[in-house]
């Protein structure tokens, strides 16, 4: 910090309350229950600066109320089974409640829950689960004020922690060899990566809402309109993640690169509101044991 305070200003005010725990039943009146569970991080900004610089909280809506904000819209919301919807819900509520607030980003990270099917039954149960994997759905939603009547909206989602191995069908070689080259060229390996994908959707405009308790929100009806947008995101997920898997097993992958890029170009053509798609492939390398110090060879492909 400067020695001459006049000097030092407050440029960037954020705060908020991370990793609410949301787990929400949905029981419907044909006796199918639905389940979602959230972590939810909501952050706001506006004009807050003088909680920082004058010790004034007067224009500080407390991280307490923003957790039981979120409790509220969970239980409230029409929307609380899609991530996507439920994160702009969210940001459209608490940015329509507080004049002074002008943007509000929400990360959601939703755990996999998939219905059991029990031996000899042909449906799935109604009311048990299981987690069938560590990957998990993660939103992230940045909302902003523009013109008093309606929020500007970017929503980002995607698939972390996706891990995923094939004994075959993956290469390296011909990559550049040089002094400081000792990898060995292979043209059959394991290939194991854990995947982190993040697609960005086209913005969209949300009006604000004028009902007494501002929780008016609507999506889209004609869902074949908007087929592969934000308003589309459970499909779109579900396409995403399949794609991944689908090109991951059946790809003739001569690289991560390669294979990668296959994904990304899938995930962009399969949804016309996703204009931009990033993946993360890390190895995750099983090296085999040099046995011919015992007369086998193990390392032949």
């Amino acid at each position: 910090m400067s020695a001459h305070t006049a000097d030092v200003v407050l440029t960037t005010a954020r705060y908020g309350k991370d990793k609410v725990r949301v787990f929400r039943v949905k029981r419907e009146s044909d006796g199918v229950h639905y389940i979602v569970e959230y972590n939810v991080t909501l952050l706001i900004e506006g004009d807050i600066d003088v909680s920082y610089t004058k010790a004034d909280n007067s224009v500080v809506v407390a991280t307490d109320s923003m957790k039981n904000i979120t409790y509220y819209l969970a239980k409230v919301s029409d929307y609380i089974l899609v991530p996507e919807h439920f994160a702009l819900h969210l940001g459209t509520h608490v940015l329509s409640k507080y004049a002074h607030l002008h943007k509000a980003s929400i990360t959601i990270e939703q755990l996999r829950w998939t219905r059991i099917t029990v031996s000899g039954q042909d449906k799935p149960h109604t009311h048990a689960f299981h987690r069938d994997g560590d990957d998990k759905r993660v939103i992230q939603v940045v909302l902003e004020k523009t013109d008093g009547k309606s929020l500007s909206a970017k929503v980002t989602a995607g698939i972390a922690d996706l891990l995923v191995l094939k004994s075959t069908g993956s290469a390296f070689e011909g990559f550049i060899r040089d002094e400081y080259t000792t990898l060995v060229e292979v043209p059959d390996r394991i290939l194991s990566t854990s995947v982190d994908l993040e697609y960005h959707f086209a913005p969209v405009s949300i009006p604000v809402p004028t009902d007494p308790k501002l929780l008016d929100f609507s999506i889209p009806k004609n869902l074949g309109e908007v087929k592969g947008t934000v308003w589309d995101a459970l499909s779109v997920a579900e396409r995403a993640r399949q794609c991944t898997l689908d090109l991951f097993a059946t790809d003739e992958s001569a690289s991560v690169q390669a294979t990668l890029f296959k994904m990304g170009e899938r995930v962009i053509t399969e949804n016309a509101g996703v204009d931009q798609a990033t993946y993360k492939l890390p190895n995750k390398h099983y090296i085999p044991v040099d046995m011919n110090y015992l007369g086998v060879d193990n390392l032949t492909p």
